[in-house]
């Protein structure tokens, strides 16, 4: 009795099973959710300044800093006084102020860049001579609607941080290491294309790149290009790694929609520099707040930044260190495969080992398993045919092998009805209220592991109940099916590995390791039985006859003895196992005689006249029983298990359950943010559906045990929880929606003519305004509904909305507006007259020159901006800038001298849209574009002038506070004034503001 009760703890029953797997999942959703918030700053942080590095954070985050802002040239300068005195201090540390490195490149959106550098390069050199150095990068400039704490405020003052650490003689680094504070990130990536333009380019093969797409939270491993320097992660020094392979192939999949560096030094110069090796360092939680007036320190919350700050610090400094000073220089490109576990530790393979041992486990797993199914058919089959004749069955051989199949498809049924259930709630979330996940995604994120561990555990216990398994227990049954499902996952995950490279389907391999060795262990206990059990309470229907499930159906009765005509009950004998005792009793029956020995006596006076029914023993023998056949009913309970299951839960929950809930959350993080720029809801909630499915699979093998109260708790949060998912408005001020702004003013066009005889800084008399026009591009529902109306300018005007937006997926509507912007400097000419139609400036300066049958020249001039734009309405194929000169107009360029970053080239089509950026301001840009003749004939009905729009931007207005030079944008005032407190601006371009007119040559 005694040895009993210790013994019930472990037995598999339904409290049992209940209270372990609920401590279990709630300690890997606790320890997921914990561990996925920074950590505290320790004490002592090992020759880092994090007090320095926050107040850098504070001053060169004020206020927005885009490239075509003189907050730039603040930051630049400020930037210039942190490294000016390590490289006055150190012979080995040397300054590059680059102001010579200028690029053209045709970016991936179809359009030629030209643009002018002002990065900022510190040199340390390294102890030991290489050429593989490590590049760390960063971009200091911002958008023109946030103050960039994280995007990329963060990367900024990290690497000063870095530099200040490793200048120090104690610290110095056996590579050379290059810092890189580039300008012009947000505009395309041209401070990383500069990079290539600059003579130190050829000193570093591996990179490390610091960006920011979304505010505070952990730095994540956004993408690794190999295995070289993704193994620098291992280093004891990044205590708190945060990582896994999904991203990057995320991003090779075009599944994010961004870009950073990482790309350009990834690629390199075709023909000139190959790509460089390297890491791509991001933060990517709270993206509501990604360019807008919120990525800033106290966007952060309270001691936010502080922790965001030092865990990207911490993990620079770590990887970096590893990379400069390891033996092997980074520079391994085999695939990697990697991820965290709960930010404590980093795992990393190659492809090739993964592969193969994802290999090796789709061979020796299914042969064990077949191995160990034939044992225990045989021993099953053994213990029958020493017990009595072997099982004959009457039923028809296709009655048998539906019988057979009972119990094998019920996992795959659970599976598919926990597919349609996720669909129909998925469709609802769709339908009702499809934002609802971007600010109450941990509420969405409940609902679905509810609905999973609902839909995945009801069928099994109905079908358990109604269709009792009669030839293999449930649980040995559906353990199978597990690990065939999982198999399944091994083959997609090889597949992947073998034709594409891809990795992310790394869990599937921990999850058929433990579903295999849960299957093995199943098996195994099935073999020492000798009976792979059902749930009936007796042996398999598959080894046992009908008289034999009969006798086992009145219960066992030890130390039974056969007597003509008479049935003698002997005393019983304890020295059976539990187990044994329940669906083993036959095997004992025997008492201490020998097994098979039939004992025999006379009738005696004890022998009954009541008429008794003859049966068979499950030994063989016979008896005799009052009973009727017709009154006995296979019925009994199953053997009573203790421990087995416990050490397959732990098999096939911890692990699995801690790396598929961990992706779920950073996936949910990462994408709930998302729909308002456009992305479909349907993706999130299939993610949350997959992979809340994927991490209550392996509770399948338990599920039949599991108590009814579980389930209607389980069932009441989630109705509660869709109730109020269902029901509430999506956007919140903790969780704002996103509205994308420009505006638009349209000057009439210039008389004059560019000649021979025109100076080419000459000014055009001052243009009029046309039309002025304020667009806001957002969700359609919200922007037309809830956001332009409340817009003062838009109330009295004619208003136009266009579902297919200026964004993809977006509307954008649009008004007319008296709010003019002014460009600034000293040479703005103030708005008096209060109608636009009257009102002038000095905004931009238009010339074109025809220099022969397929070449013009185009002067283009904006006040007090550093970026402009031409619009073609034909496609060129030729594009040149000029540099300033005093002279008139030049002879046409050779085509030979055009020069275009290699491997960025023109593409045969030609482009229709030229961004040019000057390091100086009010710059005169003198462009000269040409076509192809032989691609005249396709422009049917066209002319031979060339026409287009030549347009300027602007971005500084009145509440992002700067100097007397600084512009405004009034109509972005108005936007920022009125919106409501659960929407935020950002901007929609490069220019808050685009001035255009139109020209001809």
């Amino acid at each position: 009795m005694q040895l009993s009760k210790l013994a019930e703890p472990f037995k598999f029953a339904a409290t049992q099973v209940a209270v372990l797997l609920i401590v279990l999942y709630a300690l890997v959703f606790a320890s997921v959710l914990i561990y996925d918030e920074p950590s505290n700053v320790p004490k002592n942080t090992h020759g880092l300044d994090l007090g320095r590095a926050y107040d850098a954070l504070a001053t060169i985050t004020s206020r927005p800093r885009p490239y075509n802002s003189h907050a730039n040239d603040a930051v630049r300068a400020y930037i210039l006084s942190r490294l000016e005195p390590l490289a006055a201090h150190h012979g080995y540390v040397t300054l590059s102020n680059d102001l010579t490195s200028n690029v053209t490149h045709v970016a991936s959106a179809g359009h030629v860049v030209y643009f002018e550098g002002t990065n900022v390069l510190l040199k340390i050199d390294g102890t030991e001579a290489s050429e593989d150095g490590v590049l760390f990068s960063c971009h200091y400039d911002s958008v023109s609607s946030a103050p960039g704490a994280t995007d990329d405020g963060m990367g900024v003052v990290s690497l000063l941080e870095m530099a200040e650490y490793l200048s120090v003689p104690e610290k110095r680094p056996r590579r050379t290491a290059i810092f890189f504070f580039n300008n012009g990130e947000e505009d395309q990536l041209n401070g990383a294309h500069a990079y290539f333009e600059h003579p130190w380019s050829n000193l570093t093969s591996t990179f490390i790149n610091l960006e920011g797409a979304a505010s505070g939270g952990r730095p994540l491993i956004f993408r690794s290009t190999s295995y070289g320097p993704t193994h620098a992660v291992l280093s004891k020094s990044v205590k708190h790694p945060h990582a896994t392979v999904l991203t990057s192939e995320a991003f090779s999949l075009g599944m994010i929609r961004s870009a950073t560096d990482y790309e350009v030094y990834a690629r390199g110069i075709k023909g000139e520099l190959p790509g460089m090796q390297g890491l791509d360092f991001a933060f990517y939680k709270n993206r509501a707040y990604y360019h807008t007036p919120r990525d800033s320190i106290a966007g952060m919350g309270h001691n936010g930044a502080r922790k965001a700050l030092w865990a990207m610090m911490e993990t620079v400094r770590g990887a970096g260190e590893s990379l400069l000073n390891d033996d092997e220089p980074g520079t391994d490109s085999r695939p990697p495969v990697y991820f965290d576990l709960l930010g404590r530790s980093f795992v990393l393979f190659t492809m090739d080992a993964m592969y193969a041992t994802n290999i090796t486990l789709l061979v020796l797993g299914p042969l064990s398993i077949i191995g160990l199914i034939i044992w225990v058919a045989l021993a099953s089959k053994k213990r029958s045919s020493l017990e009595g004749e072997p099982a004959v069955h009457d039923d028809p051989k296709w009655r048998l092998a539906v019988k057979a199949l009972l119990g094998w498809e019920r996992f795959w049924i659970a599976l598919v009805f926990a597919a349609l259930i996720h669909v129909v709630f998925g469709v609802g979330f769709v339908k009702v209220n499809p934002y609802i996940v971007h600010s109450h995604a941990y509420v969405v994120l409940s609902i679905f592991l509810g609905l999973s561990f609902l839909s995945l555990v009801l069928p099994l216990q109905a079908l358990h109940y109604v269709l009792p398994p009669t030839f293999v227990s449930q649980k040995l049954a559906t353990t199978l099916s597990l690990y065939t499902f999982t198999w399944i996952l091994v083959v997609a995950s090889a597949a992947a590995m073998s034709t594409h490279h891809y990795g992310s389907l790394y869990w599937a391999t921990f999850l058929n390791i433990g579903a295999w060795l849960a299957a093995v262990l199943e098996l195994v206990r099935a073999g020492r039985r000798r009976d792979p059990g059902n749930e009936m309470g007796t042996y398999s229907f598959l080894f046992t006859s009908r008289e034999e499930q009969e006798v086992r159906a009145e219960g066992a009765v030890a130390g039974r003895r056969l007597v003509r005509g008479v049935l003698y009950e002997a005393p019983g004998h304890d020295d059976g196992d539990a187990e044994a005792g329940a669906n083993g009793a036959g095997q004992h029956a025997q008492g201490d005689r020998e097994e098979g020995e039939v004992v025999e006596t006379e009738p005696t006076e004890i022998t009954p006249l009541i008429h008794q029914h003859r049966r068979h023993t499950e030994g063989g023998g016979e008896y005799l029983t009052m009973d009727p056949p017709e009154d006995v009913k296979v019925v009994g309970k199953p053997a009573d298990e203790y421990g087995w299951w416990i050490a397959q839960v732990l098999l096939l929950v911890p692990a699995t359950a801690i790396l598929l809930f961990q992706l779920e959350v950073l996936l949910l993080n990462a994408t709930m943010h998302t729909l308002v720029d456009g992305s479909p809801p349907r993706t999130v909630y299939f993610i949350l559906a997959l992979f809340s499915t994927l991490i209550f699979v392996p509770i399948t093998p338990f599920a039949h045990k599991l108590p009814q109260t579980l389930n209607i708790v389980v069932a009441g949060v989630v109705i509660l929880l869709l109730a109020v998912s269902w029901t509430v408005f999506p956007f919140t001020q903790q969780w704002p929606f996103r509205v994308y702004f420009q505006q638009s003013v349209e000057l009439a066009p210039s008389t004059s003519v560019l000649s021979l005889n025109t100076a080419i800084n000459a000014y055009s008399p001052l243009p009029q305004v046309i039309r002025a026009e304020t667009t806001l591009t957002a969700l359609e529902g919200y922007v037309d509904r809830y956001i332009v109306p409340d817009i003062p300018s838009s109330r009295h005007t004619n208003v136009t909305c266009d579902p297919k937006g200026l964004r993809p997926d977006l509307m954008t509507c649009r008004w007319e507006t008296d709010l003019l912007p002014s460009p600034g400097n000293d040479l703005n000419v103030a708005l008096l007259a209060s109608s636009a139609s009257s009102s002038r400036t000095y905004w931009l300066d238009v010339h074109a020159a025809r220099l022969n049958s397929t070449r013009v020249l185009i002067s283009l001039r904006g006040e007090n901006t550093r970026g402009c734009r031409l619009y073609f309405d034909r496609p060129v194929t030729f594009f040149y800038v000029h540099q300033p000169f005093d002279k008139t107009i030049p002879e046409p360029v050779p085509y030979e001298k055009m020069r275009i970053q290699k491997g960025y080239g023109m593409p045969a089509h030609g482009i229709r849209e030229a961004r040019l950026w000057s390091r100086t301001w009010d710059r005169t840009f003198i462009v000269e574009v040409g076509w192809d003749t032989a691609a005249e004939g396709e422009i049917d009905g066209e002319d031979e002038r060339l026409s287009g729009r030549a347009a300027c931007e602007y971005v500084e207005y009145a509440s992002a506070p700067g100097g007397p030079e600084s512009g405004r944008i009034p109509a972005f005032e108005e936007v920022k004034q009125f919106l409501p407190l659960w929407a935020l601006p950002t901007k929609l371009t490069d220019g808050l503001v685009e001035v255009w007119t139109r020209f001809s040559a």
